[in-house]
C-alpha cells in the first residue's frame, strides 16, 4: 500500500469510527466527546454532549465528515455528515447572545460551516436552512466585544466576509466593514505598533498569536483589505503583525506566549512557551496569517516573518518526532504544527518542501502507533477522546486526508475570504 492509500485508509477509519459512535435523533446527529471541567486543571475531564460550533462541536464534525465524503463518496458518511450539520444548526438560536461572537467558537461560524458542507456534498437544503436562522447567528453590537478570532470581533468579520460571498449577501459585507471599523477604532496604537485590549483579560501583554492575539485580528483586517481595497484595514494589519514583530526574539526565532506573566521585550532568557509551533497561540499560527499577507500583499516583512515561523515550527516538529505524541490535534498538538508545514511547503515551494518529509514521518509514526494497535488516537483531552475537529479525532483525520492529497484545504486556513 503507497503513503497515500496508507493516510486516506487512516482517515477513513477514523471517520467510520467518528459515524459509528453518532447519537441521532431524527435526521440529526451529534456526539459525546471528553472536555476539560476546569481550564486550570486540563487533565481533569469528563465527557459531555457536544454544542454545535466549528472549533469542537458538531459543525466542525460534520464538516470534516462532509469533507471525507467528497473524497471517499461514502454514502453512510455523507448522511452522518448532513446530521451532523442539520443539528448544529438547529441548536443556533439557542446560544447566548454573549456566545455568539468569533469564528470557531461563534454562531456565525457554524453558518459558514452550513455552507461550506453544501457545496462539498452538494445539498443545496443545507444552505437554505443555514439563511433561515442567519439572523439568529449574529452577535450584539456593544464596547465590550472581544476582538480575536476564535471567539471575538476578527473572527465574527471573517466569518461574515465569508457568508457574504457564499450566500451572495453584500449586506453581510457592509456588517463586516463596520466590525472592522470598530476594531480600529478600539486599537492601541503605539510606536511597537496596534494592540487591542481583552475585557477578558487583565494582563499587562495582549496576546501574540493567531487564535486570541495579534496575528489573528491583523489576519480578519487583511481580509477586509482583501475584500474592499481600503487602506484603513491594511494599515491596521500592518500594525498589528509590527506589534507582534516588535515580541519575536531574533536569538531563538520564537515569539513568547504572553499568557505567561513576567515577560518583557529583550530579555535575554524567555520563558520557554508551552505552544511552541503551534495553531492557537504558537509560531504556526503566526506563519499562516503571513502566508496570507504575502498572497494579498506581497510584503518583504510579511516574509521573512513566516520564514522565522516556519523554522521555528519545523524545529519544534523534528524535536517532538523521537518522543511518545502526547497530542495530535490540530489546535495545539503535532497534527496542526505538521499542516502548518504543508501550508508552507505549498506557499513558498523551495526549501519548504523539504519540511513536508517531517509531516509524512509524523504520520507513519502515528499510524504505527495507534491504528496498528487500536489505541486511542491522543486528542488534546488528557484522559478520553473526542471527535471535534480543532481538539480531536475530526482534527487528525482531516490531515491524514491532506497527507493523501495536500490539494485538499487546511482547515487551519479557512476562510479566505478575498
Amino acid at each position: 500500500m503507497s503513503s497515500e492509500e496508507v493516510f486516506l485508509d487512516a482517515a477513513a477509519s477514523i471517520g467510520r469510527q467518528i459515524v459509528a459512535d453518532a447519537v441521532w435523533h431524527g435526521r440529526r446527529c451529534s456526539w459525546i466527546g471528553a472536555a476539560a471541567t476546569d481550564p486550570g486543571q486540563p487533565w481533569r475531564t469528563e465527557y459531555r454532549a457536544l454544542g454545535p460550533n466549528l472549533y469542537d462541536g458538531s459543525a466542525g464534525v460534520g464538516l470534516f465528515l462532509a469533507q471525507l465524503a467528497a473524497v471517499t463518496a461514502d454514502a453512510v458518511v455523507r448522511r452522518t455528515a448532513i446530521g451532523a450539520v442539520h443539528h448544529a444548526i438547529s441548536r443556533v438560536p439557542a446560544v447566548p447572545p454573549d456566545r455568539r461572537d468569533g469564528f470557531h467558537a461563534g454562531s456565525l461560524g457554524v453558518m459558514w460551516a452550513a455552507t461550506r458542507a453544501a457545496v462539498l456534498l452538494g445539498e443545496e437544503e443545507l444552505c437554505h436552512r443555514a439563511r433561515r436562522v442567519l439572523a439568529a447567528a449574529q452577535p450584539p453590537p456593544g464596547p465590550d466585544r472581544r476582538p480575536d478570532v476564535v471567539p471575538g470581533r476578527a473572527g465574527t468579520i471573517v466569518a461574515l466576509l465569508a457568508l457574504a460571498d457564499a450566500l451572495d449577501e453584500p449586506a453581510l459585507a457592509e456588517q463586516a466593514i463596520a466590525a472592522g471599523d470598530e476594531l480600529i477604532d478600539h486599537a492601541t496604537i503605539t510606536a511597537d505598533g496596534w494592540y487591542w485590549e481583552n475585557p477578558d483579560r487583565r494582563a499587562r501583554h495582549q496576546l501574540c498569536g493567531l487564535s486570541h492575539g495579534a496575528a489573528g485580528i491583523g489576519w480578519a483586517l487583511l481580509e477586509l483589505f482583501s475584500a474592499t481595497g481600503d487602506s484603513r484595514f491594511v494599515t491596521g494589519a500592518a500594525g498589528a503583525f509590527a506589534y507582534e514583530r516588535s515580541w519575536l526574539d531574533p536569538d531563538s526565532g520564537t515569539w513568547p506566549d504572553l499568557r505567561t506573566g513576567g515577560q518583557r521585550r529583550g530579555m535575554t532568557r524567555r520563558i520557554a512557551s508551552p505552544a511552541i509551533g503551534t495553531w492557537c497561540h504558537g509560531e504556526g499560527g503566526i506563519a499562516l496569517t503571513r502566508l496570507r499577507a504575502i498572497e494579498v500583499l506581497g510584503h518583504d516583512a510579511c516574509k521573512r516573518d513566516a520564514e522565522v515561523a516556519l523554522r521555528a515550527t519545523r524545529r519544534h516538529l523534528a524535536a517532538t518526532l523521537p518522543f511518545e505524541i502526547a497530542d495530535l490535534s490540530l489546535c495545539h498538538g503535532a497534527a496542526g504544527t505538521a499542516d502548518v508545514l504543508l501550508c508552507g511547503a505549498a506557499a513558498l515551494g523551495g526549501q519548504w518542501r523539504d519540511a513536508t518529509k517531517l509531516s509524512v514521518e509524523l504520520g507513519r509514526t502515528a499510524i504505527e502507533r495507534y491504528a496498528a494497535t487500536g489505541e486511542d488516537w491522543p486528542c488534546d483531552a488528557a484522559d478520553g477522546t473526542t471527535p471535534a475537529l480543532f481538539r480531536g479525532l475530526s482534527g487528525i483525520a482531516w490531515w491524514f486526508l491532506r497527507m493523501h492529497d495536500p490539494g485538499i484545504p487546511s482547515p487551519l486556513t479557512f476562510p479566505i475570504c478575498g
